[in-house]
């Protein structure tokens, strides 16, 4: 018997003193499930109004945001795609204009064009390459 698990999940994980991180993971094939993108800090706090918003779309409070919360956050496929994005997408930036942009710029996308990028920003081989493409695309240096 195969167990239902959601598309998507959204781990916490506590950084530092008081400060918390998280983590998104996708399920794969059965049971196991693959790590997208962890996130934590500065791009974290740039970002925030995604992740909220994400929570508050499948059904949670804001509040249940804690750096000690144990149990993943279950997310639909859309709302995960369209985090997992933004993610991934503002992972490596230091520019909060920057972020701020590509926020915006995702939070404006349909989601066709969410789920395109989604996968190939998440390419095993090519999704690295993708990923910088997708940031240049949507935000000056």
């Amino acid at each position: 018997m195969t167990q239902n698990r959601p598309p998507f999940e959204l781990k916490v994980f506590p950084v530092g003193d008081t400060d918390l991180g998280v983590e998104m993971v996708q399920a794969a094939n059965g049971n196991s499930e693959q790590a997208i993108v962890r996130s934590w800090g500065t791009r974290l706090q740039a970002i925030s109004d995604h992740v909220f918003e994400a929570l508050k779309v499948s059904g949670y409070r804001p509040a249940d945001l804690k750096r000690n919360r144990q149990k993943p956050f279950e997310l639909p496929e859309t709302i995960g795609v369209r985090l997992g994005l933004v993610l991934l997408a503002t992972k490596p930036l230091r520019k909060i204009r920057r972020i701020e942009d590509i926020s915006s710029a995702v939070r404006e996308m349909s989601d066709d064009e969410a789920y395109y990028w989604y996968a190939k920003c998440t390419d095993t081989q090519h999704g690295p390459r993708s990923q910088r493409a997708f940031r240049d695309l949507l935000s000056d240096r």
